[in-house]
Parts: C-alpha cells; sequence; structure tokens
C-alpha cells in the first residue's frame, strides 16, 4: 500500500487519481458481518494520503454497498417501512463498529485536493436520506470535498454507477427514491429488496454464511437442501405473502409485470446470480462521452473494451470465499478488486483494476464444507407435503409461462 508508482518514458503524467471500491458491505459486525475488517480498510484509506500520491488529486470513490444497512436488523427486526428515523438506526449501528474506516477519511479529506464520494447501493439505498447524509459528514468532522451523489457520478471522462439501477430487481425512480404514507416519509424499497428483507434476512442466522460461498452452482450441487430451503421460502413468498400485502394496501409494494417475469425467470432458470447482461455493453459502445465506465454490484470482476472505451467491474471488497468441486471451503477470503482511473484534465490516460489479498476471515464466517452445514439446512426444511405441494405449484406455473407467447 502507498508504493510509489514506476515513472515510465512516454507515459501521461496525471494530476488526478479517482479511486472506486463497491460492494464493502460493512455490517453492524458479528458473524453477520461480512466485512468485519475495519482496520485493513483504514489502512488502505489512508495509503492514498502517502507520499506516492502528494502529487495529484485524489477522488475516493465508495460506489454503492458501501454499507450494508439491508442486513442490518432494528431491534431484532427488518422493517421494510424505513423511515429516516429507522435509517439512523442503522447507520449509527454500523458507524459504532467500523470506527476506523470513518477515522481514516477524515484524515485523508483534511490533505491537498482530496474528495470523498458516497454513491447510492441497493444495500445502502438509506444513503438518499439527507438525515443519514448529515449524520455521516458529521462523523466526518463536517469538512469540505464530501458528496453525495445519488446512484452515480461523472468525474472527467469517467462514469461510476454501483450498478443495480440497471438491475430489475432493484432499480428506483432516481427522481423519486421516497413515499409519502399515513403523514410519513419512508423509502421507496424495489421489491427485489423488499423480498430480500422479508424472507432471506430472517434466514440469516442460520445461513448467513451461503450467500458468501461462490461459485453458487457448486454450492447447490453439493447442497441441494439449500436450494430447496431458499426456493420454497420465497415461493410462498411470492404466491402467498406478497400478494395478500399488495392487495391489502401495503404501501411499499406493487406489482408490474416486469417483477412477474423476473420472479418467473429465477424460479425457472433456478439462477440465483446477478446476469451482467448486454446493458452496459450496449451503453459503452453507442455512448463516446466516456472513456472509462466503472460499476460494482455483480461481485464478479471484469475488464471489457471497445475501441477506446473501457467498462471495469470492480467486483466487491466484502468477505466471499471459493467453493472447491469436492465441497471443502477454503478458508481465506477471495482477493478484493477495486479500481485506480488516473486522468490528466479530465481525460482518463490510464485505468485498471488493482487486486489485493484482505485480512483472514472471522471465526464462523463460514464452514469448513459443506457437509458439515447439511443438517442445519435440512432443519429448515418443511413436512413432506408441504414440499411436494410446493414443488407441484411451481411446475405448474412453469409450464404456463413456457406456453405463453414469446413476446407478449
Amino acid at each position: 500500500m502507498g508504493v510509489r508508482r514506476p515513472s515510465l518514458p512516454g507515459q501521461a503524467v496525471a494530476d488526478r487519481l479517482v479511486v472506486c471500491f463497491s460492494d464493502i458491505e460493512m455490517g453492524a459486525g458479528g458473524v453477520l458481518d461480512d466485512f468485519p475488517h475495519p482496520a485493513f480498510l483504514a489502512g488502505l484509506v489512508r495509503s492514498y494520503s502517502s507520499e506516492a500520491f502528494a502529487s495529484v488529486a485524489v477522488d475516493l470513490v465508495f460506489n454503492g454497498d458501501t454499507f450494508d444497512l439491508l442486513k442490518t436488523s432494528v431491534e431484532g427486526a427488518y422493517p421494510v417501512r424505513v423511515t429516516a428515523e429507522v435509517a439512523l438506526a442503522k447507520m449509527n449501528a454500523v458507524m459504532a463498529v467500523h470506527a476506523p474506516f470513518f477515522d481514516a477519511v477524515a484524515e485523508v479529506l483534511q490533505g491537498w485536493n482530496r474528495r470523498v464520494f458516497f454513491i447510492t447501493g441497493n444495500h445502502d439505498a438509506e444513503l438518499v436520506f439527507p438525515e443519514v447524509q448529515a449524520l455521516i459528514r458529521e462523523r466526518l468532522g463536517d469538512p469540505d470535498g464530501v458528496y453525495f451523489p445519488g446512484y452515480g457520478v461523472a468525474i472527467g471522462d469517467a462514469l461510476i454507477e454501483h450498478g443495480s439501477q440497471s438491475d430489475g430487481m432493484f432499480r428506483v425512480p432516481p427522481a423519486d427514491p421516497f413515499l409519502m404514507h399515513e403523514g410519513q416519509v419512508m423509502l421507496r424499497q424495489p421489491w427485489g429488496a423488499v423480498a430480500l428483507l422479508e424472507v432471506a434476512m430472517p434466514m440469516q442466522a442460520q445461513l448467513h454464511w451461503a450467500d458468501r460461498l461462490k461459485p453458487r452452482a457448486t454450492v447447490f450441487d453439493h447442497l441441494p437442501e439449500l436450494r430447496e430451503v431458499l426456493m420454497n421460502a420465497f415461493w410462498t413468498y411470492w404466491t402467498r405473502d406478497y400478494l395478500r400485502d399488495v392487495f391489502g394496501g401495503d404501501p411499499v409494494k406493487q406489482l408490474s409485470w416486469t417483477m412477474f417475469r423476473e420472479v418467473l425467470y429465477r424460479f425457472g432458470s433456478q439462477d440465483p446470480d446477478i446476469g451482467l447482461g448486454e446493458v452496459h455493453h450496449a451503453r459503452l459502445r453507442r455512448d463516446p462521452r466516456f472513456r472509462v465506465r466503472c460499476i460494482g454490484h455483480h461481485h464478479r470482476p471484469l475488464w471489457w473494451s471497445y475501441a477506446d472505451r473501457k467498462l471495469l467491474v470492480t467486483g466487491c471488497f466484502r468477505d466471499e470465499f471459493l467453493v472447491s468441486p469436492d465441497g471443502t471451503i477454503r478458508p481465506e477470503p477471495l482477493p478484493k478488486v477495486y479500481a485506480e482511473i488516473y486522468q490528466r484534465q479530465g481525460r482518463t490516460v490510464r485505468s485498471h483494476l488493482v487486486e489485493i489479498d484482505g485480512p483472514p476471515a472471522q471465526e464462523g464466517a463460514v464452514p469448513s464444507d459443506l457437509a458439515s452445514a447439511r443438517a442445519v439446512v435440512a432443519g429448515m426444511l418443511g413436512s413432506a407435503e408441504e414440499r411436494q405441494e410446493a414443488q407441484r405449484e411451481r411446475e405448474r406455473l412453469e409450464r404456463a409461462e413456457a406456453s405463453e407467447p414469446k413476446g407478449s
């Protein structure tokens, strides 16, 4: 960290460095926290104030899901009606555990020409609340140079977006992130976030490790009981609980054809992962304004080029673990990947992904192998009759969706 970059003949001298981190997912501590390493991140942040970077302006861009407020409970619950009061309670819980990070950011902001951007992601949607922004600014000492640009920011010819706005499960109207209900202002939750809050979050105590494992296909091959637990829980939710609340007038829950088709796809393909899709490639090809686009959200690092333009996907910073073909889980977290974009007078002259090893995992982060988790997962399954009925219902709806004329 902080090592001076070599100077090569003929290379343009940069006057600004943009550093992009995504999907850190700092939680409220304990085994449920996907990034329990505040001191490590603080050291990395401080390294950009070292002598190696003294001659350039530095922008630290925390590109969405910096804070895992989605998985942060309030008095043991995961409310879907998120008011400013609820949002502040979540943010204070994260701040209390990750104080070294905030201390480091505050120190960086005291340096020459340093700025920090907090982009809104689907795990920290609460950043749109002015009250949360004020709390973070106060924690950083109310300095200049702290920005909350919403769902993306353009710096020179680089466009940095979290990526959830291109994901149908988590897209929200960027100009209208709030709704009013019974005199209260609350977060306009996308349907994907609502489902996670009401179905996945209550299972975190037993299954917190499952979401950290890669690749998902290998996990489900060795532990089909986990697939069944999740499928049954979400199936009951979408076909009974969610519809009941929609027709009961719940302001947070809405129906749309896009939502319905995505839910059917997830059940039909049994694919839990986020597809990068063609949308970002198409934008890179047709829009020459931005020579570099940087996104997160997908937790899979990628570098893709078109002519003189580049798409950098930063992977994630939270702890994730590799499952071997035999079902054992490697105890060390996967490398963490972020991006550096060097600019001169607003034009990118160099950009790349940076891969680093993080600290060892905290105890209890993941089991040693998938077989050892089978008993816990199997205990979450319902009765044989309930499981058979759920399977029949899924097959019936999948047949109906498959017989539907294409393009309708």
